[in-house]
């Protein structure tokens, strides 16, 4: 098993260039992969609106509504707490610019005071599509909408602390342009606090619940404007998810449950001290009790695994801010070198970062083919900075691309990545530099 440090920054930079890969639109390809081009230029027209844009979700092509949400709000988040790291590596104008391609699709979105897309395309007849987004012909049909009739507060939530986000991380760069995202993001915590639902999504992302996302949009806007009333508000959330009193918290920051989250930022801001002792409490549950294979990778759910330890590794980065714990600190680590290489696979989990990695990750746009491959033939494109599914709980990998539970790639999954990554950089790899990426595409 190979052991010892990486070039986080390397790690780092590639974790971002994937939501290149990802870009929805017509300027797809105006950036610096040259096997992408624009697609997918028609999006709203059924519904006479323009909702180009976005972020394709996985190795698929819809727009789904929660985890585009939720990956811009962590992604958002990661360059808030890391920023200094952005940009001594050089990183910030790519990140940047992929916060804002997120934000021009979510001000195309929300068309109106109580009206917000959320979808386009649908699961179905998008997957039994294999091919390069550039070349696909199936309806795309504006598929959801949230109104007052059919709200959904969790996407909603989670798009207005994107929005509140790119106000914090872009008001020194257009001021204007943030002010419109802080509008909007006003806008539409009200509405979503006043009209109360669950999203749709075909039942490819069912929700479970809202009250963690109408919380963590209350917490981005306390944070900009320090209004109290933004405090009130999610204390009435917390006692409606029934924490008002000791909490149990064994999950992590995930595209359907954003309480890792909520819980680290009011042990932050709050003055209630009982998000400090759940923060803990999940993190040392991460630490001591969660199932870890025999490799060491701390392992909560078989279907993407990865993403939800790169998350929690996130979490603990940004807490050790807060509590100067090297504990925290020494977990994170841990599972992130397992990600990049010290694992019985002796490979990395990230595409194209170091000597071994996957090589057929479940991704359409980067496998060029008109089918699925299955002799072996090398994918088209290398996808740089991808995080896979990852292995299965006896840290063994296919690298197979029809394995999707373990070989897909998906947005929300490099989100958590790229603020865990951020983290390393900015406490391990401050004297590393990133490869040149026009040298490698």
């Amino acid at each position: 098993m190979s052991t010892g440090n990486y070039n986080y920054a390397d790690a780092f930079a590639k974790s971002i260039l994937f939501y290149e890969a990802n870009w929805c639109g017509k300027d797809a390809g105006n950036n610096r992969l040259p096997w992408r081009g624009a697609c997918h230029v028609n999006d709203g027209a059924d519904a006479n609106i323009d909702l180009t844009g976005g972020f394709h979700d996985a190795g698929d092509h819809v727009k789904f509504g929660l985890p585009q949400a939720y990956s811009a709000s962590t992604l958002g988040w990661a360059y808030y707490e890391f920023k200094d790291t952005f940009v001594k590596k050089g990183q910030d104008k790519y990140m940047l610019n992929v916060l804002k391609h997120f934000t021009d699709y979510f001000l195309k979105c929300y068309a109106n005071t109580t009206t917000c897309y959320y979808q386009c395309g649908d699961g179905n007849t998008d997957h039994a599509y294999w091919g390069p987004p550039e070349l696909q012909t199936t309806s795309r049909p504006t598929l959801y909408v949230a109104n007052t009739g059919a709200p959904a507060s969790d996407v909603c939530g989670d798009i207005s602390a994107a929005l509140s986000l790119m106000y914090l991380n872009y008001k020194d760069v257009d001021l204007n342009y943030a002010n419109q995202c802080i509008v909007a993001a006003k806008n539409l915590y009200n509405y979503a606090k006043n009209y109360k639902g669950l999203s749709q999504s075909g039942g490819f992302y069912t929700s479970s619940g809202y009250w963690d996302e109408l919380a963590w949009a209350g917490i981005w806007l306390y944070v900009v404007t320090n209004n109290n009333s933004y405090m009130d508000d999610i204390n009435s959330f917390m006692s409606s998810k029934g924490i008002n009193q000791y909490y149990q918290y064994h999950w992590t920051h995930c595209w359907d449950d954003v309480l890792g989250g909520v819980f680290l930022k009011l042990a932050q801001i709050s003055a209630n001290d009982i998000y400090k002792t759940i923060i803990e409490e999940n993190l040392n549950y991460w630490i001591n009790s969660v199932t870890t294979t025999p490799g060491g990778l701390k392992y909560i759910n078989s279907w993407g695994t990865l993403r939800y330890t790169a998350a929690e590794c996130m979490l603990a980065e940004v807490y050790y801010k807060t509590s100067n714990n090297p504990k925290y600190l020494n977990f994170a680590k841990g599972q992130i070198d397992y990600m990049l290489g010290s694992n019985p696979m002796n490979m990395s989990y990230e595409v194209g970062f170091g000597d071994k990695y996957p090589m057929f990750p479940h991704h359409r746009a980067a496998s060029g083919w008109s089918q699925i491959e299955t002799d072996g033939q090398p994918e088209k494109h290398i996808l740089y900075g991808g995080l896979v599914g990852g292995p299965d709980q006896s840290d063994n990998y296919k690298d197979n691309i029809e394995d999707y539970q373990h070989s897909e790639v998906a947005i929300d999954y490099n989100s958590g990545f790229v603020g865990a990554l951020a983290g390393m950089t900015e406490y391990y790899g401050q004297n590393q530099v990133p490869e040149n990426i026009s040298e490698l595409i």
